[in-house]
């Protein structure tokens, strides 16, 4: 992916100060239509990165130019949605076995709805879905073990009905009129969560709105690995206040984890932990925890490590929002 930053090495946000430093990131792409939060559920395809513009309704590709200029823009599917109020619009997208699934909300009803866009515009239903309020929708979308993993905010009407926001699975082969299979339960909005290499589902949680309440009082946002014992359980860091509203989170190459802001358009990095006890008959107690690990670089509203270890952002400034890349080291 070095072929982008070189193309683009004079639009560099910072310089390195050795060697030795990562390299800075870089302007990939200036999506000139696109305000802060309409950059979302950014997906790696080798050295290629996807992503969705929340208000049009749209998916698309960015990869080489064959005459190494330009990237390439492809556009993958467009849908249309209901981006009426903060949090709804084309939210979520994933692909298992080679077909295309997302997750927006529709025209008229409000509703969030599942389908396939293999063919670049909705096939198929696959999740009737629920209803939805304006903010806590949820909607990222992932594949997981063949399946599909949505993430549901605590104001659409199923979390209402279940009693809190959830990881779900939907079977990608399933009809409309599917139940949701609780993967794990007990967060308020899981809008930033991934599937690591071994599996495992990291979750940055969004905290209860708490803008009535003085900034020490708020409640802190919750990373943790998600599980069927539920949020409470799951929890290896709790962010104290201010609220950053994570988001998107990912694995970085090095093993840590990164988790976007989009209050603070800022990556902050996180290394997990793992503490070995002493044996007792045979037994070692090993317990895993998280420890805040540096500051990657601007991230506010998605992230994504590409095939050569390079690190794509969505992120607003002054001077607009963009895609920017960090070359592989």
């Amino acid at each position: 992916m070095r072929r982008f930053g070189t193309a683009l090495a004079t639009t560099a946000l910072a310089l390195a100060s050795c060697s030795s430093d990562p390299p800075a990131f870089e302007t990939l792409l200036d999506v000139p239509d696109a305000a802060p939060g309409d950059l979302i559920a950014l997906r790696a395809d080798g050295t290629a990165v996807e992503y969705v513009h929340r208000r049009d309704g749209t998916i698309s590709r960015v990869s080489d130019s064959p005459d190494g200029s330009a990237p390439r823009v492809e556009l993958l599917a467009t849908i249309a949605v209901s981006t009426e109020g903060e949090q709804r619009g084309l939210l979520g997208h994933a692909v298992v076995d080679g077909r295309r699934f997302a997750a927006w909300t529709e025209p008229g009803t409000l509703d969030l709805v599942v389908g396939e866009v293999t063919s670049g515009a909705v096939d198929r239903l696959v999740w009737a879905g629920t209803t939805t309020e304006s903010k806590a929708v949820g909607g990222h979308l992932e594949a997981f073990e063949g399946r599909l993993l949505l993430g549901l905010g605590e104001l659409t009407g199923w979390a209402r009905g279940h009693g809190s926001g959830a990881l779900v699975i939907l079977d990608p082969d399933g009809g409309p009129e599917q139940v949701p299979v609780v993967m794990s339960d007990g967060w308020n909005n899981p809008f930033a969560f991934t599937v690591a290499a071994d599996g495992d589902v990291w979750v940055a949680d969004n905290a209860p709105d708490g803008a009535d309440l003085p900034v020490a009082e708020r409640a802190s946002e919750r990373i943790g690995i998600a599980g069927p014992e539920g949020a409470e359980f799951s929890t290896l860091f709790a962010e104290p206040p201010p609220q950053r509203a994570p988001a998107a989170i990912i694995e970085l190459p090095d093993g840590r984890l990164g988790v976007c802001g989009f209050v603070d358009n800022e990556m902050r990095a996180y290394e997990p932990i793992t503490d070995r006890g002493p044996e007792n008959n045979g037994v070692r107690v090993v317990g895993l925890r998280l420890e805040r690990a540096g500051t990657i670089g601007p991230c506010q509203t998605g992230a994504a490590v590409l095939a050569d270890g390079a690190i794509v952002t969505a992120s607003s400034s002054t001077l607009g929002t963009a895609l920017l890349i960090r070359p592989a080291s």
